[in-house]
């Protein structure tokens, strides 16, 4: 079975590392716009569960999280969350991709960079893919089926009637080395800031790399900037004590919230961004990715009932996220009151689970929540 893939990013290097792995495909061909691949534009946050089901992304962890700390807008407190274990790792994402794409080479699939699909075409019971290549002018080829991986704005996807659920946000962080190294619960505590007033539905974080190396960014539903930057930066300054010495590299870009419709139609399959295949909580697609490209595998060499109840599953889940996700923002915005970025933090009320599941981002919102909102009441009662 011969199976053009559009778009090499991780979800397009997913699916063609497992259905050549898994022998569904007797060729693979995958078609870039862009004629430099990967780029940065990702924490690279992961649960170990889904660490497991990317393929070879386990050589690629950079570090290991066993707590969150949440810090909400107008609060002089937050709020942590502690896992008996590690729940989380990052990877390096860039070097996870270039490690995918020479896997992959090796197993014989063709990339071809710099080429941009206009058209997809039934043809005697196989698609035709026409795509433009430098000044070649426009070329075709033929596929048993295809699968559409392009990413964010989606347009092939659009065309052929697949469809998804979207908020897009906009990101940019930094890489920034710091002076003094950080405690050894810091470097495996992940930060978040909400403030629904300063970034709309988006959130901040900061996330440890390892000791003298951290991320710092934010997603926002207005416009991004550079001063926003600045001012998140300063929160998680003035918190953790911390004292920056160096920006090791700046990059965003689009984030999404929202969940997948329609994700196929016929031989024709759709993943990833351009069906909003995320976590709508972070935005993160590993999760997601790394389960409906078995799911897709298992699909296009079995078709069974049976998968397709798994996908339509797992779309249930990142459906109820958005709806949990958009909701608690919405109380947040209600609760909190319009004032400076952050006030002084007096002290961090700790939680402690014994397994945190990562994935379930909607889990672990309502168990801030409650917290927040439960400690919020008990202070009103006291005054």
């Amino acid at each position: 079975m011969d199976i053009g893939i559009i778009g090499c990013g991780i979800a397009g290097l997913t699916v063609s590392y497992y259905l050549l792995n898994d022998r569904v495909a007797s060729s693979i061909t995958i078609f870039e716009r862009r004629t430099l691949v990967p780029r940065k534009h990702c924490t690279g946050l992961v649960s170990l569960e889904t660490l497991m089901k990317l393929p070879l992304a386990s050589r690629f962890v950079e570090n290991m999280y066993r707590s969150m700390i949440f810090l909400i807008h107008g609060a002089n407190f937050g709020i942590e969350i502690v896992a008996d274990r590690y729940f989380a790792c990052r990877i390096d994402r860039v070097r996870h991709e270039i490690e995918l794409m020479r896997s992959l080479n090796e197993m014989g699939a063709v990339i071809n960079l710099g080429c941009d699909v206009t058209n997809i075409s039934s043809y005697n019971n196989k698609y035709s893919l026409t795509f433009k290549r430098g000044g070649e002018g426009l070329l075709s080829t033929h596929f048993d089926k295809i699968v559409i991986a392009e990413g964010y704005p989606p347009k092939l996807s659009r065309k052929y009637g697949l469809s998804a659920k979207y908020d897009v946000l906009r990101a940019l962080q930094e890489e920034v080395s710091i002076s003094s190294a950080l405690k050894n619960d810091q470097v495996e505590t992940i930060y978040v800031f909400i403030s629904p007033i300063l970034f709309g539905k988006g959130f901040a974080w900061l996330v440890p790399i390892d000791r003298y190396r951290i991320i710092v960014g934010y997603a926002t539903e207005y416009t991004s900037s550079i001063e926003m930057l600045e001012n998140v930066k300063q929160v998680f300054k003035n918190i953790l004590k911390l004292s920056y010495r160096s920006v090791e590299d700046l990059y965003g870009g689009d984030v999404l919230q929202g969940y997948p419709i329609a994700t196929y139609a016929n031989d024709i399959l759709s993943i990833g961004d351009a069906v909003s295949m995320v976590k709508s909580i972070s935005g993160g697609g590993l999760y997601a990715i790394s389960l409906a490209s078995k799911l897709y595998t298992r699909i296009i060499n079995l078709g069974s009932v049976e998968h397709y109840r798994a996908l339509r599953k797992l779309f249930k889940i990142l459906r109820m996220q958005y709806i949990i996700k958009n909701a608690a923002w919405n109380i947040l915005r209600h609760a909190l009151s319009n004032t400076n970025i952050i006030g002084q933090v007096n002290k961090i009320l700790s939680f402690n689970l014994k397994h945190l599941d990562y994935d379930r981002h909607d889990l672990l919102i309502y168990t801030f929540l409650t917290n927040f909102l439960g400690f919020k009441l008990k202070s009103i009662d006291r005054i």
